[in-house]
């Protein structure tokens, strides 16, 4: 691998986001190149070309990936301590038949693949993405023997394409 001309520089960067990551600050490659400016002229680094080459390389000297932010973290230790004494005194109060969880889930019913098998000298383009879904509560109880009946919740009330339906294998 590469060395960087500008140690010095990417040694206080990589400080720098640490800290930052630390507290959960989202940071995208122009707040990062931003910040490289920035550092150069701290140091009065002139020659110094924050290019996407180097940006590259310097993700890939310090082990570094962008990834999409999903969710809230919690602290893995709380919930652990969490789970062995609360949860396990509740638990053994019931019976594993009697404890459901239930979760809801929303269902892209007109939502297309995103991937296709083309050839490569094809231009793979599609149209919209379709945003329509239903809302879905799915459930069952602790030891499995139980499945709860899944509840759809759509936009109306007696939608036109249940018109002859008699019957559905969920709760609308």
């Amino acid at each position: 691998m590469r060395k960087s001309k500008f140690d010095e520089i990417e040694e206080v960067l990589v400080r720098w986001l640490k800290h930052a990551r630390s507290q959960n600050v989202p940071i995208s490659a122009l707040i990062l190149k931003e910040k490289a400016i920035e550092i150069a002229e701290e140091l009065n680094i002139e020659d110094f070309g924050c290019s996407n080459g180097w940006l590259e390389r310097f993700k890939d000297r310090h082990c570094l990936a962008f990834k999409k932010i999903c969710g809230e973290a919690v602290e893995g230790e709380a919930i652990e301590d969490w789970k062995n004494s609360v949860l396990k005194d509740i638990l053994s109060r019931f019976d594993a038949s009697n404890v459901f969880n239930l979760d809801e889930t929303g269902l892209f019913y007109r939502l297309l693949p995103d991937k296709t098998l083309s050839f490569k000298d094809e231009k793979c383009t599609s149209g919209e993405v379709s945003k329509q879904r239903l809302a879905l509560l799915l459930g069952a109880n602790m030891s499995g023997n139980e499945k709860l009946k899944p509840l759809v919740i759509g936009k109306s009330k007696k939608p036109r394409y249940f018109k002859n339906v008699k019957s559905l294998p969920v709760e609308y």
